[in-house]
């Protein structure tokens, strides 16, 4: 069989393949730059502190991917808060307007102090 023996069928597979390899080799040059902020509040019975990844988008807004939580506060009120606001934060993405959790006030108020210090901290860098 020679190049010439080729129909369309192999012609599209061969294309669709080459088109695939492409997409790998250029796959990291498309690929977002991931910043990474750390951000530290007071809770009820410590610190908590927080490990965001975030990208920045066309028009220099943040989209969060990724939010780590170590706290100090009880796992049944405070771990259940952060869990809370970590899922609010990234299903809805504003940054701006976190809600607080009602009986976990201090927990609340703990991270969004941290989550701010830590947005800041990815807004300025580079």
């Amino acid at each position: 069989m020679t190049i010439k023996d080729l129909g369309i069928r192999e012609w599209l597979v061969i294309a669709f393949i080459s088109i695939g390899l492409l997409a790998f080799v250029f796959e990291d040059k498309f690929k977002p730059k991931i910043y990474e902020a750390e951000g530290t509040g007071i809770g009820y019975a410590g610190d908590i502190t927080l490990k965001v990844k975030a990208y920045k988008k066309k028009d220099k807004s943040l989209r969060v991917t990724e939010i780590q939580v170590i706290h100090e506060d009880t796992d049944v009120i405070g771990g259940v808060c952060c869990t809370k606001l970590v899922d609010d934060i990234k299903a809805r993405q504003r940054l701006d307007k976190i809600d607080m959790v009602a009986g976990a006030t201090f927990t609340s108020e703990g991270f969004k102090e941290a989550f701010t210090e830590a947005i800041e901290n990815i807004k300025n860098q580079e």
